[in-house]
Order: structure tokens, then C-alpha cells, then sequence
């Protein structure tokens, strides 16, 4: 009898797969719209995937975390990520200065924050007459404010884009828990081992020595594309890095189930990037429907404080109406790329490529109804099953432990809508499509990590 594929082997297969289709891969350039396609329905298999999962918690940490062995060993290898980090960042700071002529993004960035510093708040989204004859900016406050100081302090404002990369691999490295090896975290069973503990060396899945060092080897081939190989230019000319650490942030906020921290970790991504407007209804309406009212209060109110802070006290409130209608400019912006670097299409894995030049407005309807309407789906079905799967362990069915457990939908919900909103993007930079990589790695770190046996350290 063939034994079935365990859950574990199916989640590490959809990450390789991803991983690899957005990074090494790339490099057979005429096999990208094949890699295009597992891409997608990689990401799609990993969020369906992740409703079979017991329920992901961030792990406690213990009473002396410093004296813990395993924290010490996190600390160094963060120290040591650093460095390489650091030691590659300057070659590629020196080979590739900021500079219109390179990628206009940080130069944009750049005139915004120095407006902002010059006491000019309610000019900062007028025109720039030095950058392409008068570029609108469109970047959101909490893209821009984060480069501030450095600019301010006259440091490499490119830093600030890589302390959000550290801070996403640093989550790995903390996380991350070979087995065998005692974690940061408590001896005693804490939320993390709860719904019959984490999936690795259980019900015939992937030995968890196997299964850790796969996700490692994963990790590093994704941490040496990003910071060594550079072909995003992630390191070089993308602000990309603090979206990144946005996202990361948010997936460890929903793990740890602390919803003021979730409230913080929304506003800063949608104020970063418009690819949570999708899944925020979606979440919100989760919580009405798990009657989660005190959470959704907390969110909603902590929400609502940090636009405030970021949005309407930095830049004013008539800069909302004037953002708001840019969307509407993405398809002639698209038009502009298609005619200018078309090579943008069919260098990264989103879907756009298949549309061609003339199919542009098309994509970016389906990009609007997708990315509305899939989590929204996602969400009510996944919760219907939830209710009804309580129901059978209520009156003593219980479910057969191969069935979905439905215990991570916001956390599924979020890596489809972020799979969905790139995938049919309607410029598919390059650089766009590692914040869901990371997104799917910190949360595949926190599935495989076993519970370390013994007393409290």
C-alpha cells in the first residue's frame, strides 16, 4: 500500500517549491513562466496547507532567557548574520550608488524624508521637478518615515531597508530549532505544543532532524539570493526591506495572540503597502464571526491611534484624498513599463507576463476582485468547517486527526492574500515577491519547531 505524503513533507515541498521558483530558478530565463505558475500555486498549497496545522503560537520565552544556552547561540548567529550582512552590504553600496539612473525609488524616498525634516509637512507628496521632469510620490508614511534618521544622522539611508531584512532572518534564527537542540523557549507545554503539538516526527511526517535542516538549507539559499547574489536588488535599490520587516512582524504579532501588537504590525504594513486591503476585512470579519469582540476593539482602536501618528499628524489630512486616487493610475503606469523596460515581466514570477502589454487592465481587475473577494471566500469557508468540526468534538465525534484543524485561518488568510495581490500585481518588480517568501518562512519555522523536554531554564 503507498504510504500518503504527511503533512509536514507537503509543506516543506510547497516552500522548496516557492523558494526556488522566486530565486535560483530564475536564473533559466526561459523557463520563468513555468516557474511563474508554481510560484503561484506553491503559495496557494502552502496556505491551504496551513489549515491542517495545530495552532501556531510564538513559544514563551523563560524566566532568565539570557542564561538559556540556545538564546545565546541565537545571539551569536544573529551577531554573525550581521556581519555578512554588513560585509556584503557595503561591496554592493559601493558598486551600486543611489541614483535615479539606478532605480528611483530611494531617491524618491530620499526628497520626501528631507522635505519632512525641513519643516515642509504638507509638501512632502508635491511633485519633485529633479527626478523624471516632476514624479508624483506615492509612497505611504510608514515606507518613508523609518528612513528619517538615517538621513537625518547623513547615514547610508539604504540601512534602514536592511534592518528589516536582519530583523526577518534574526525571527528565523530565534525561532528556528534544530531537532534535538533545546529552544529559546520554556520546558513547560505552552501554547505552542497545544492541538496535539507542532507537526514535525509526528504521524508518519518527516523525521524532525530532516525536516529542520531542509527548512534550514532553504533559509540560507534564500538569505544568500537576497543579500549576496543581489539579482532583486533588495540590498542595492529597494526599499522593499521594511516592508518585509513589517510582515514578518505581523505574522509574529498573530502568533502571540496579543491583539494591540497585532493593531500596531496592520497599521504598519498597510501604511507601508496596499497588499493587506484585502485581508483586513477578511481578518476583521474573522473576529466577528469567532465573536472575538474585544480583540476586534483593541485592533480597531490601536488601528486607528497609529494613523493618526503616522498618517494625519506627519503629512495632514488632505494627503489621504490625494493618495487614495493613485490606484486608479497603476494600469498607464503599467503601460509606461511595458514600453519602457519590458524586461520587468518576464524576469519575476508574477502573472502579468501572461497578459501581455495590451492585457494590463484586465489584470488589474482581476487583481481588485482576487484580492477582495479570495480571502473573504477563504475566511467564511474555513470558519464554517471550524464550527462545524467543534461541533462533532463537542458531542464526542472526534475528527480524524488527518483532518484540517482550522486553527490558523488569519495566518492562512494573510499568505493567500499576499500570494494573490503579487501574483497578479500589475508590475511585477522583482523585488515585490520576497515578503511573502519571508512570510512563508517564519511561519513554516514556527510549525516544525518541536517542544524542548524538560523543567523551565
Amino acid at each position: 500500500m503507498k504510504r500518503p505524503v504527511s503533512l509536514s513533507s507537503a509543506l516543506l515541498a510547497a516552500f522548496a517549491v516557492e523558494t526556488l521558483s522566486s530565486t535560483w530558478c530564475l536564473k533559466l530565463h526561459s523557463w520563468i513562466p513555468v516557474f511563474s505558475i508554481l510560484y503561484f500555486l506553491s503559495g496557494l498549497a502552502i496556505a491551504g496547507l496551513l489549515l491542517r496545522l495545530p495552532e501556531l503560537r510564538v513559544p514563551a520565552l523563560a524566566k532568565s532567557p539570557w542564561r538559556n544556552p540556545a538564546i545565546q547561540r541565537s545571539a551569536i548567529l544573529i551577531g554573525l548574520t550581521a556581519l555578512a550582512i554588513y560585509s556584503w552590504c557595503l561591496y554592493w553600496f559601493d558598486d551600486m550608488p543611489i541614483d535615479i539612473t539606478n532605480a528611483d525609488m530611494l531617491p524618491i524616498i530620499k526628497v520626501m524624508a528631507e522635505r519632512f525634516l525641513a519643516g515642509r509637512h504638507s509638501h512632502v507628496y508635491d511633485p519633485i521637478p529633479t527626478i523624471w521632469h516632476g514624479v508624483q510620490p506615492i509612497y505611504l508614511p510608514a515606507m518613508w518615515l523609518p528612513y528619517v534618521p538615517s538621513i537625518a544622522l547623513g547615514i547610508d539611508m539604504r540601512w534602514t531597508a536592511i534592518a528589516g531584512v536582519l530583523f526577518a532572518f534574526g525571527a528565523f534564527i530565534f525561532l528556528y530549532k534544530p531537532s534535538g537542540s533545546h529552544g529559546p523557549i520554556s520546558g513547560s507545554p505552552g501554547p505552542v505544543s497545544r492541538s496535539h503539538g507542532p507537526i514535525s516526527g509526528s504521524q508518519g511526517s518527516i523525521p524532525g532532524s530532516h525536516a529542520s535542516f531542509f527548512l534550514g538549507v532553504l533559509a540560507f539559499l534564500l538569505f544568500w539570493w537576497i543579500v549576496a547574489d543581489n539579482t532583486p536588488g533588495i540590498v542595492s535599490v529597494s526599499e522593499e526591506g521594511v516592508v518585509i520587516g513589517y510582515y514578518v512582524f505581523l505574522v509574529l504579532a498573530l502568533a502571540s495572540g496579543k491583539p494591540w501588537l497585532t493593531g500596531i504590525a496592520i497599521s504598519l504594513c498597510m501604511l507601508s503597502r496596499y497588499a493587506l486591503v484585502g485581508w483586513i476585512p477578511a481578518y476583521m470579519l474573522w473576529l466577528v464571526l469567532e465573536k472575538r469582540t474585544r480583540q476586534l476593539s483593541i485592533i480597531s482602536l490601536t488601528g486607528i491611534l497609529c494613523f493618526v501618528l503616522l498618517f494625519l499628524i506627519p503629512v495632514g489630512g488632505a494627503t489621504v484624498t490625494r493618495l487614495a486616487h493613485l490606484p486608479g493610475n497603476y494600469v498607464s503606469f503599467a503601460a509606461r513599463v511595458w514600453k519602457d523596460s519590458p524586461d520587468v515581466f518576464s524576469t519575476a514570477p508574477g502573472l502579468a507576463w501572461f497578459f501581455g502589454r495590451n492585457g494590463t487592465t484586465i489584470l488589474h481587475c482581476l487583481l481588485i476582485f482576487f484580492t477582495f473577494t479570495l480571502p473573504m471566500i477563504f475566511t467564511i469557508a474555513a470558519t464554517r468547517k471550524q464550527t462545524a468540526s467543534r461541533k462533532q468534538t463537542a458531542t464526542n465525534e472526534q475528527p480524524a486527526p488527518s483532518r484540517p484543524k482550522f486553527a490558523n485561518i488569519p495566518l492562512a488568510a494573510l499568505k493567500l492574500s499576499l500570494v494573490v495581490f503579487y501574483c497578479f500585481i500589475d508590475v511585477p518588480y522583482l523585488y515585490l515577491f520576497y515578503t511573502s517568501s519571508l512570510v512563508s518562512l517564519i511561519i513554516l519555522t514556527l510549525a516544525i519547531r518541536r517542544p524542548a523536554a524538560g523543567p523551565a531554564a
